[in-house]
Formats: structure tokens, sequence, C-alpha cells
């Protein structure tokens, strides 16, 4: 074994117990789980005109209308609220970690080895289930932003700033393009490839890498990190009753805004709009930039309701927070379920419905996932892919 000169990792502290945790960033995560679910399974269809984004959907009525509901509450809303929420628990980490006596360098250490881990993963998960996921997107944030955890709110403020302009232009620009690509998916059933053939592995391999350039380029993902370190910097989540106010107007505004910005891309979708193509790329784009206001509102709701009932939450709530704090494992878990079930290489279930129903598949999924996380909490123990990232990031070190 090699000797390295380098001097020995500091002693890290591990992950927060949960008698310590604070309910409401659990909330907000284990209902995050299940809108990630939900934007997840229409992907898996073998149908054409799934609907969705403001393409017009084929089915009954009842897939019409979760089509526009979709649109407005959902798609381009739980990333978003993801990116808050992960962008926030940098915070929490990096603040148990100093507070603990981790020197500095030891601490950028442990983020850019979670981070790298969570590449890595979301990699597999790419490559295995499905190449739209987030988790190396998300590795790269960690990445590319750590060294704002250790700013003040000036740097904050000017990244966000920056950040806004950016996106603003860029998501812009894309949004014609994108809105063809939608287009053109619509004409067709599920593109995702399958796992039987050597093409489909090729496919599979080239396709994950671009998931996660695509979703920190031409999607808010930057700024949604840096929103949820302003979030964590401030305290939001971590003592959300000394800041109702605050939330308050954070939730107010930023659902409003969220709804009013994707409300005339819905309404294209629900064919009561009749725009050109460049109209509907600009609506879409407006769909994708207010969906950061979206996730900050759901964020400070979640602040709010976890407020309320951190005192005494109910079976409910608890069990849902035990999502939230094994939420690697419940949406790995969710991810894969839904694909098995709807993927037309696998159960194929896909065939036999639309968007309703495969947004109830995931539904069901993901409410097995919460009832065995409670079961996990109940036993005292942690998500089996929380604890294996946990183990890989703090390998070596004192806990």
């Amino acid at each position: 074994m090699t000797v390295s000169s380098s001097p020995a990792p500091g002693p890290f502290r591990n992950a927060t117990k949960p008698s310590q945790r604070r309910l409401s960033p659990d909330l907000a995560r284990g209902f995050m789980l299940l809108l990630i679910a939900m934007a997840y399974a229409p992907m898996h269809l073998e149908h054409k005109n799934v609907g969705g984004y403001g393409q017009k959907p084929g089915g009954g009525v009842a897939d019409q209308v979760m089509s526009f509901l979709a649109t407005l509450f959902l798609e381009n809303r739980a990333f978003p609220l993801f990116g808050i929420m992960f962008g926030a628990g940098l915070v929490m980490l990096v603040s148990r970690q100093l507070k603990a006596g981790t020197p500095e360098r030891d601490v950028r250490r442990l983020l850019r080895r979670r981070s790298l881990w969570l590449l890595l993963f979301g990699f597999v998960h790419a490559t295995l289930v499905f190449s739209g996921e987030i988790l190396a997107a998300y590795g790269v944030g960690g990445l590319v932003l750590a060294w704002l955890l250790f700013r003040g709110m000036t740097a904050v403020r000017v990244a966000a700033i920056v950040l806004c302009v950016y996106y603003g232009v860029v998501v812009t620009l894309a949004a014609g393009a994108i809105v063809t690509g939608a287009a053109a998916s619509a004409e067709k059933a599920s593109g995702l490839p399958g796992y039987t053939s050597v093409q489909d592995w090729i496919e599979r391999l080239a396709a994950a890498p671009f998931a996660p350039l695509l979703n920190t380029l031409l999607f808010p993902m930057f700024l949604l990190v840096v929103l949820g370190i302003w979030f964590g910097k401030r305290g939001l989540l971590d003592d959300p009753a000394a800041h109702r106010r605050t939330l308050r107007w954070l939730a107010g505004c930023g659902i409003s805004v969220s709804v009013l910005g994707a409300l005339p891309l819905a309404l294209v979708g629900a064919g009561v709009l009749d725009v050109s193509g460049s109209t509907h790329g600009l609506l879409f784009a407006a769909q994708i930039l207010t969906g950061v206001a979206g996730g900050v509102g759901y964020a400070a709701a979640f602040g709010l309701l976890g407020a309320r009932l951190q005192r005494r939450p109910g079976p409910v709530t608890r069990t849902l927070a035990a999502a939230g704090q094994r939420s690697l494992s419940v949406y790995l878990f969710a991810s894969v379920g839904v694909a098995v079930i709807l993927h037309p290489a696998l159960l194929n279930l896909g065939a036999h419905t639309h968007r309703a129903g495969a947004m109830a598949v995931a539904f069901g999924v993901w409410l097995v996932a919460v009832l065995l996380a409670g079961r996990l909490a109940a036993a005292g123990r942690p998500g089996p892919a929380d604890a294996l990232l946990r183990g890989l990031v703090y390998r070596g070190s004192r806990r």
C-alpha cells in the first residue's frame, strides 16, 4: 500500500442523527420525490402524443387534464425544488462539519469526494434506467459551486444575478429548438432504448454523459443550487419559525409567478391557444424560467408546513419525513420501479395506459417507497443507497 505524505483527512462528522434533523427539509424532499417520479413516468410510455410541456395530449379526458395540470404545477417545477433542497443541504453539511471542528480544507475534500460519487451514481443510473436523470447534474453542481459555501452572502447574490442573466438568455435562445424536439418526440413512441441488443446498450452509454451537460447548461440548475445555498445561509429551512414572514412572501410570490408563467404554455397544450413555433418557444422559455420561482415557492411552503408540524408530527408526517431522510434510496427505488412497470422492454404497462395512468403508477411506486422508508426509520436503519454513498464518502475517516 502506498503511503502518502499528504495530511490525513480530518475527523469528519457523519450524517445528522434523526433526533437532530429539522422537519421542513425532510418533508420537502419526501414530496419532491413524488413530483420527480410523476415527471419521469410519461417518458416510458409507448404512445404518441403523451402531452405535457405544451404539447397536445392524446388519450382521454383524464389524460388531458393531467397534462394541463402537469404543465402548471409539475414540469420544470419538481427539479427546481430538488436543486434548492440540494443547495440548502450542502450548507447544512458544511456548517455541521465546521462546527464539529473539521478543517475547511478537509470539508472541501469531503464535498469534492461526495460530488464525484454522485456523478458516478448518476452515470450508472442514466445507463441502466433513465438517461434524463439528475444525480450526475448535481454532482457537477457540487464540484462547480462548492466554493460559494465558504463565501459570504454578497458572493452568493452576485452569483445568482450572473446566473439569472445567463439562463435568461440561453433558455430563451434554446427554447425554439427544445420545442421542435418535443414536437418531434410527440409524434413517436418512447424514444428510450431497450435492453436486449448491443445497439440498445451503445445508445444508453452514449446518452448518459449528456444529461448533466444539458441539465446544467440549458436548464437553470446552477442557479437553483445557488438559491438553495442562499436558503441555507439564511437559515430559512433550518429555523422556519423565525422566518415565517419571509417564507410566506416567498411561497405566495413564488407559486403565483410559477403558475402565471406556466399558464400560457398549458393553454397551448390544451388547444385553447394556437401560436406559431417561435411564440411557442418563448412560452416554453417562460415556463422553464418561472419554474425557478416555483421551486422557491414550494421550498418556502414546506418550510412553513414544517414549522407548524415540528412539535407534534403525526404518523403521516413522520413517514413522509423518513422518505426525505432517505431521499437517494427513494429516488432510485421510484425511478427503477416506474421503469420496470412502464418501459416497453420490461413489463410494458406503458403500452396499455396513457399519461394519467403513468402518473398513477408513479404515485403507487412512490407510496410503496415511502412506506418502506417508514419501516426503515422504525427499525433505525438508513436507506441502502444513502448508506452506500455515505460509506464511500466518509471511508477511511474517523466519524
